[in-house]
């Protein structure tokens, strides 16, 4: 499989790149795109259709190419995939919500292929997102391979976007749909934040939204704990500014851990909304910004997947935004250490959440994480 990378400041740039990339007898069939709010997505599709070749994209709170961090630009990979091994899948979740177009999603990938593997990407400010992996799974089975990310909107929380060749939208899925028979996928998801404190319980939850911790009004139970927020400051606020430095680190049973940041705190209603689903009986520990040791911690993880998939031809990094605000630039350390055990054709951007296999193999719905996936055609 034969990969190059683009990384354009310009609709006229990308339009000029995506020329000369083509101009040497390259055919590209499928496109990974993430791009910039400064960007309008409609032209950006229109640019890959042009030129005859699908696009997965998303909107991003910054870009990642190679071993290098960038804003206010579109990046991505051009690859030249059979078009029978791949299909993209794009839906508006509209009446049927993400659980639902999810499993459309996954049972069209079963249909497709016998061994698929999945790079999902969803536009929506605080949606369920573990309901994402929970349709897919349950379309395309339980041990499907899944990966990807929340679309991002540099931080203003307003609308996230995906597009594939024909559409845009705020509130909706787009899906890379891979034969694994003939595509490898092999990734992993990774965060290094430590929890702290006492183990806490949730009470009352429906989805990913809290009313209760410890059978106390859980934004109450927030303040307690950050009390630098005061209600005038909570009421009708989102939390993004704090959500990177104090996630909730919710232990499953068999020990693994995943964060969930909160998003938004509701003065009436003392709820804490999340970026992803919780269930009534989960245990968790507040969790804080690591130390960045984090950074060395992060490259070793990824140095065991490097053990697993000596090779790749592209790889895609799902990173989140809070990670970059926690980390300030040496985010960029992080990025190039991932890059330079492949030193291959790397593209990514700065989500609102991440999906990918924990420590167990099991894909989940992440925060504050860093997901990689490797494609290499067999």
């Amino acid at each position: 499989m034969t990969v190059k990378s683009f990384n354009a400041s310009s609709i006229e740039a990308l339009e000029s790149q995506l020329s000369d990339l083509c101009a040497d007898g390259f055919k590209p069939t499928v496109a990974i795109a993430f791009s910039s709010l400064t960007f309008d997505f409609q032209l950006v599709s229109k640019a890959f259709d042009r030129h005859s070749i699908a696009v997965f994209g998303c909107s991003t709170a910054g870009e990642i190419l190679n071993d290098e961090v960038y804003d206010n630009v579109t990046v991505g990979l051009l690859m030249d995939i059979d078009p029978q091994y791949f299909s993209i899948y794009y839906s508006e979740y509209g009446g049927k919500g993400v659980y639902q177009t999810g499993k459309e999603a996954g049972l069209l990938a079963r249909e497709k292929f016998a061994n698929p593997a999945l790079i999902v990407g969803s536009g929506g400010v605080a949606i369920d997102a573990e309901q994402i992996v929970f349709g897919l799974r349950d379309g395309a089975g339980p041990d499907v391979a899944i990966y990807g990310g929340l679309a991002a909107d540099d931080l203003t929380f307003v609308a996230t976007s995906i597009f594939d060749n024909n559409s845009v939208t705020d509130n909706g899925m787009v899906v890379l749909l891979l034969d694994a028979d003939k595509i490898e996928v092999k990734g992993m998801a990774t965060s290094g934040w430590e929890g702290v404190g006492m183990e806490n319980i949730i009470t009352n939850a429906e989805g990913n939204v809290v009313y209760a911790i410890n059978d106390e009004p859980a934004l109450d139970v927030f303040i307690k704990y950050f009390g630098y927020f005061d209600n005038s400051e909570v009421k009708g606020k989102t939390l993004s500014t704090i959500s990177a430095q104090y996630p909730l680190q919710i232990i499953r049973e068999d020990g693994t851990t995943v964060l969930r940041s909160p998003l938004m705190g509701d003065d009436h209603t003392r709820t804490l909304t999340l970026a992803g689903g919780v269930r009534e009986g989960d245990k968790f520990r507040f969790s804080i910004i690591p130390g960045f040791e984090v950074i060395d911690q992060t490259i070793e993880d990824f140095s065991q997947l490097r053990n697993k998939a000596e090779e790749a031809d592209a790889l895609i990094l799902f990173s989140c935004k809070g990670r970059h605000a926690a980390l300030g630039p040496l985010i960029e350390d992080e990025v190039k250490g991932i890059y330079d055990f492949w030193k291959k054709p790397m593209a990514g951007f700065f989500t609102y959440g991440e999906i990918g296999p924990t420590s167990n193999g099991i894909c989940e719905f992440h925060n504050e994480t860093c997901s990689l996936v490797l494609l290499r055609e067999k």
